[in-house]
């Protein structure tokens, strides 16, 4: 025993030596020391320009060896349509409108080559358009062709005359023989009109739609009327706007499509996969740029408050911009880019390396009022904080890396370059801070009045017990909130909620047949699929299932019969080819003229008709009033532009006479649920809105129990969650595992580990606790803070107690030691040096970005309660500590006499 604690002392002796030769080595030269840092972060910095990228996906954080990963992996490669898309959501009053803007948006979209691909519009596939009515539910089908064999007269005036003309005949008609029908119920039809005839008259005309007056009025709602563009952008996967220049394509094409007649007062919003991303990459970009900025600025001006020297706060700002350089280009060349977590490095770099700057610098001020000269102040600054900040950066990098054998990509990516720079921040401090030291020669400072000093350290050893009884105590407390923490992983969720892309996606999630949240399933063949759907189907959580056989209308041996009525019916009125050729002005004017006489001669003639029939008459009327003969060929085009698409349709979907097979679907269609190689996917819907992290869990693992090889955003998300709960869980162990080990061999003592880490357990209770109370998830990034709270509280901590111990040799009394120990420089430090560091993560809160915003507070918090457990409940423990120890060894003197 004897000869391993020699070794050991030896060994730790030889570290001393070497980093007070490497102190040494720098302040004599520092010229030097200096020119060689600088050529060092520029080249560092250059490199890191030119070769660190970012990536957004939340997913690529996972290891690809997962699960889940390899079952999304494998089903993108069958169907790669899924991997990046961008989709615009299209919604009018009307599905006549939304189908006109959605085709002319495609149009444009489609001639931007340079930047998107593969555009199309599912709803105006020539497939649904001829085999539309087929696809309604039998029910609804006949009550469509009932209520048409009643507009029967009403559709062939129509079809003869599809203009103004014919609109007037049509409403002599009706209104002379209310009781024969029509597309709508008169009073329905005459009130959309008058709506239609008014906008005409403010300037701002709104077509009428003519299919919504033949829907049924349950049918005729918001998402009947929605539209979708689809298209695959074309991306720059070299650049950190990968899918910018795809995303402002579709915008302009949007502009463009607003600005023509057929899109105005029509709504298109973008979202999908790439502009999300766009959208979260833009966020983080700009919040880690500026909270870099800003904890740079605010770190300064705590360094201000603490040392009270602006030669020194230069040198250690000075340090920190070149570190920073050196630390990106070590970043650039380990993990070679960075992610929604690591793009926080820059924050995190001040943050932690302000820490060993404050504990040298502080140091240097104390040694220059001790008598020392500038030279000696810093040599002997470096040999006497110099060892602790080594076994500071060992147990940061022991937290950093824990993440590093999970499963958890992104927070193991984060981990190596925070290491690295850890390291970087180690040999700048004690190298470049003590040659620019040197250079400048800062001096010592105002004191703190030590007055103030005594006061705090007299009453902390006044009331030691009473600190560490309202400690212990609150430990209980926070263990009994552990169960309000939770953990919310979905990356929507951590995303700005007012951004179009967010906004956009959380509306279609509210629809289940719309929501993005749907599960999808590889199956061998259409037959597995068909099988695996019908197990599927009667899931609760199940709100629709869809193989490629969804496309092949149902029941048609019913509904095909139906069809032959309609034609049989209705065909005669409606295949003779429109006579009626296009109203000239002069047209115009006598068909709007016969349309006023009209509405007069039923306001005159039947005062005694329906009240609301009476009522949409007048309004009509009145609005036809206020139409100048300039605007009636636009009234025309409002009116009755939408009665030849819909007549066509009808014409079209009547004359289908035998059923619809697989090989009556286009191969655009097939594509999408059957794989060149045969294999076909299962879609299934969620009943409800979802996007609540636990009901997504609950669909996910209803159709997990069923196909464990599923995949889609909510199967991401659940099993991403399960992982990330379980690398935190592992990472924590190993980290107070490693910690434990390092710590009991440096300090050859367990006293001296168990004094290091109860603070911080103390504090990781605290965070945890306040984390349920707010009600702030744990989530992608901010899972990382427990971790971090050792990884960056055992600084202050081993600082702390390696300052008793040099007390402890040097003698210190039962009374003196807490006041000794707390009006030394090293409360100080740690003050300040955890308050920079908590200032410098706060700046993430400004981030509209929910992840890096939650990772701030917490971190901020975590910093915070570190201070309050070091400075406070550390001492009142290694007080109470000390003077156990000297009456122990008291009491073994009395005994030694008579042994």
């Amino acid at each position: 025993m004897t000869e391993r604690q020699g070794v050991l002392d030896r060994v730790a002796d030889l570290v001393r030596a070497m980093i007070g030769g490497l102190g040494a080595l720098s302040c004599r030269w520092p010229g030097a020391t200096l020119a060689l840092g600088v050529l060092l972060s520029v080249l560092a910095g250059w490199y890191s320009a030119e070769n660190l990228t970012m990536s957004t996906s939340t997913a690529d954080m996972i290891a690809p060896e997962t699960a889940f990963r390899r079952h999304t992996e494998e089903y993108r490669q069958a169907f790669p349509f899924a991997d990046d898309q961008i989709v615009v959501v299209v919604d009018s009053p009307s599905p006549d409108r939304s189908d006109a803007a959605a085709v002319r948006l495609a149009e444009r979209m489609s001639a931007r080559t340079d930047a998107l691909s593969a555009v199309e519009v599912p709803s105006a596939d020539p497939y649904f358009r001829r085999y539309g009515l087929l696809f309604l539910d039998t029910e609804k089908l006949q009550d469509l062709a009932t209520r048409l064999a009643g507009a029967q007269a009403a559709l062939g005036a129509l079809n003869a005359a599809p203009n103004l003309q014919g609109l007037a005949d049509l409403l002599d008609l009706i209104l002379t023989h209310a009781d024969e029908g029509a597309p709508a119920s008169p009073a329905d039809l005459l009130n959309r009109l008058a709506v239609s005839a008014a906008t005409v008259a403010d300037g701002q005309a709104v077509p009428l739609s003519w299919t919504g007056l033949v829907q049924a009025a349950e049918e005729e709602d918001r998402a009947a009327n929605r539209r979708f563009v689809l298209a695959r952008p074309v991306l720059d996967n070299s650049s950190f706007g990968r899918g910018r220049p795809s995303v402002a394509a579709v915008r302009e094409a949007i502009a463009a499509v607003q600005a023509e007649p057929v899109g105005q007062g029509v709504g298109m919003r973008v979202t999908g996969a790439v502009p999300l991303r766009q959208t979260e990459l833009d966020t983080v970009a700009n919040s880690a740029g500026l909270a870099t900025i800003l904890s740079f600025v605010l770190v300064s001006a705590v360094l201000i408050a603490g040392m009270r020297s602006g030669r020194l706060i230069a040198c250690i700002m000075m340090v920190l911009l070149l570190g920073l350089m050196l630390s990106a280009g070590a970043a650039a060349l380990t993990v070679g880019r960075l992610n929604l977590i690591s793009v926080t490095c820059a924050v995190m770099f001040f943050g932690l390396g302000d820490d060993y700057g404050g504990h040298l610098g502080l140091r240097y001020q104390e040694e220059l009022r001790r008598g020392l000269p500038p030279l000696a102040a810093a040599i002997e600054a470096v040999k006497a904080v110099g060892p602790a900040l080594v076994l500071s950066t060992l147990c940061a990098i022991i937290g950093f890396l824990s993440f590093v054998p999970t499963a958890y990509l992104g927070l193991a990516e984060f981990g190596i370059i925070s290491a690295v720079g850890m390291v970087v921040a180690l040999l700048i401090s004690l190298t470049l801070l003590p040659a620019l030291i040197v250079l400048l020669r800062p001096g010592p400072g105002v004191p703190q009045p030590e007055r103030e000093d005594r006061g705090f350290a007299g009453w902390v050893t006044r009331r030691h017990r009473a600190i560490l009884a309202l400690a212990g105590a609150s430990a209980v407390l926070s263990m009994a909130a552990l169960p309000l923490v939770r953990l919310d992983v979905n990356p929507l969720n951590l995303q700005d909620e007012r951004t179009e892309a967010v906004a956009t996606y959380r509306d279609l999630a509210a629809t289940p047949r719309t929501s993005p949240y749907s599960v999808n399933i590889l199956t061998p063949d259409l037959g597995a699929a068909q099988a695996l759907a019908d197990r599927l189907r009667p899931l609760p959580e199940s709100g629709g299932v869809r193989t490629f056989a969804s496309f092949i209308p149902k029941d048609q041996e019913a509904k095909l019969p139906i069809l032959a009525d309609m034609s049989l019916l209705l065909g005669p009125g409606l295949t003779a080819p429109a006579t009626a050729a296009a109203l000239d002005q002069g047209g115009l004017e006598r068909a709007f003229g016969m349309l006023k006489a009209v509405l007069a001669g039923y306001l005159s003639g039947k005062r005694d008709g329906p009240p609301d029939l009476r009522a949409a008459v007048q309004s009509f009327s009145g609005a036809l009033a206020r139409i100048q003969p300039a605007q009636l060929a636009t009234l025309d085009a409002a009116l009755t532009g939408g009665v030849a698409p819909l007549l066509d349709r009808l014409r079209e979907g009547m004359a289908v006479e035998r059923p619809v097979t697989a090989a009556d679907v286009p191969d655009s269609l097939k594509a999408r649920w059957i794989a060149a190689d045969g294999r076909a996917r299962v879609e299934v819907l969620p009943t409800h809105d979802i996007s609540d992290s636990r009901e997504m869990a609950d669909f996910a693992d209803a159709v997990l129990a069923v196909a464990p090889d599923a995949t889609g955003a909510p199967v991401t998300v659940t099993e991403a969650a399960r992982v990330v709960g379980s690398s935190f869980l592992e990472a924590t162990a190993l980290t107070l595992v490693l910690m434990v080990l390092l710590l009991v061999a440096v300090q050859r003592s367990v006293t001296g580990m168990v004094l290091i880490l109860a603070p911080l357990i103390l504090a990781a209770l605290w965070t945890m606790a306040t984390a349920g109370l707010l009600d702030i998830p744990f989530n992608f990034a901010n899972v990382i803070v427990i971790p971090l709270l050792f990884a960056l509280g055992v600084s202050s901590s081993i600082h702390m107690v390696s300052r008793g111990q040099d007390l402890v040799r040097e003698g210190a009394s039962d009374g003196a030691f807490g006041i000794e120990l707390l009006v030394t420089s090293t409360p100080r430090a740690v003050l300040v040096s955890t308050l920079t560091t908590s200032t410098a993560f706060a700046t993430l809160a400004i981030s509209s970005h929910r992840g890096l915003s939650s990772m701030g507070v917490l971190l901020a918090i975590s910093i915070t309660y570190t201070v309050i457990s070091s400075l406070v409940v550390l001492p009142a423990l290694m007080i109470l500590w000390h003077r156990l120890r000297l009456r122990r060894t008291a009491a073994i003197r009395e005994r030694s006499p008579t042994r």
